[in-house]
């Protein structure tokens, strides 16, 4: 598996250094087209598994700043953005799956940014981090862009996951933290992407954990992995208010469990309003990270056929671990190896569609 991991990173490596590669344009945030996701793009975000479920589109009281995560295998450092491209064919599969639960309540907006290529986080050298400083670019001047142009002053929430969870380590840290839009930010998730526990208040020196369902100005985490999976001792990227570090993956995170919005130990069951949900396509293989263009294909998401699981938060590890006949199913699929980073908003879409208007209303 690894030998086949190896080779994989390989045949997405880019061809030239970050140095020696002519970067795509700069986004124009002022033009709708670099928006994955605005009210007034009739697109994924407004999914629901269920057509009895409402949605509300516009005029919401809040808004949603949405931070997507790695959609780029591409053979260099820094997605173009292209629209008719593989790459943001993953994006809309991610705006069914992960934004689609504030689709009853929040204001969605969601920029297209020259998002940071997978094989980043395994680059040698400063590549890497270079371009991931090239996406946060778009991602700050499309969150200014929002503030200054979109949001009239409402209370907003950040939602990211992964490459988007590790950008929303950042923005929150050093550009909403400790200025006036604290008082206006009901929540972050940042999901997806470790915090390590021994590191959360470098981070976040002035931004309490989550303790509760209801807690506002407070971040959310979890990454999700079957009973009993233990990260490799493997080192990845993280951002710092002193500047890159490379950190061990098997250390203990910050995480709570949506199934009690705790960090509990405990093992517990769905509450009443729980759903998970799968993104379905016809002729379209989700495992296929070699193809150039859109597809074309419909797709749609629907509630899972099993829903039953458990889930609780390793005291040693801080991951969030799942168990029961949902994750049994995962387990069949190919390749799987214990993570469930790919689902870790798609099982508990219920739990946090209800937790968004519970943070709401406590804010409000």
């Amino acid at each position: 598996m690894i030998d086949g991991f190896e080779k994989f990173l390989e045949l997405i490596r880019p061809i030239n250094s970050y140095d020696d590669t002519n970067h795509p344009e700069t986004p124009d945030y002022s033009n709708i087209n670099s928006w994955a996701a605005h009210p007034d793009i009739d697109g994924y975000q407004f999914f629901t598994p269920d057509p009895n479920l409402e949605v509300k589109k516009k005029d919401n009281d809040v808004d949603v700043f949405y931070i997507h995560p790695t959609g780029c295998f591409e053979k260099t450092w820094n997605s173009d953005m292209s629209k008719d491209h593989s790459t943001y064919e993953r994006t809309e599969i991610m705006l069914s799956n992960q934004i689609t639960p504030f689709n009853d309540s929040c204001n969605i907006y969601a920029p297209e940014y020259r998002q940071a290529t997978y094989f980043s986080y395994f680059a040698k050298n400063s590549d890497g981090t270079k371009a991931h400083d090239l996406a946060f670019k778009d991602i700050l001047n499309s969150f200014n862009y929002f503030i200054e142009n979109f949001n009239d002053d409402r209370p907003f929430i950040i939602m990211s996951h992964s490459q988007g969870a590790l950008h929303a380590q950042r923005l929150v840290s050093k550009y909403i933290q400790n200025t006036k839009l604290q008082n206006k930010m009901i929540c972050a998730y940042i999901i997806g992407y470790i915090i390590p526990d021994k590191d959360y208040e470098i981070l976040f020196p002035n931004i309490q954990k989550t303790t509760k369902f209801n807690d506002t100005s407070t971040i959310i985490s979890w990454c999700t992995v079957a009973e009993g999976y233990k990260r490799p001792r493997e080192r990845t990227m993280l951002w710092k208010p002193t500047g890159w570090d490379i950190v061990h993956m098997d250390q203990k995170i910050y995480s709570v469990n949506p199934f009690s919005w705790t960090d509990s130990n405990d093992w517990f069951s769905p509450p009443n309003y729980h759903s998970s949900i799968i993104t379905k396509a016809d002729n379209y293989d989700f495992a296929n990270r070699f193809s150039n263009s859109h597809s074309g294909a419909k797709k749609s998401i629907q509630y899972s056929s099993t829903q039953k699981f458990l889930a609780r938060v390793n005291s040693v590890t801080g991951l969030l671990e799942a168990k029961g006949p949902l994750v049994d199913r995962y387990k069949k699929i190919r390749y799987f190896n214990g993570d469930l980073h790919s689902y870790d908003v798609m099982l508990f879409w219920g739990c946090l569609r209800k937790n968004i208007k519970d943070r709401i209303n406590a804010f409000i």
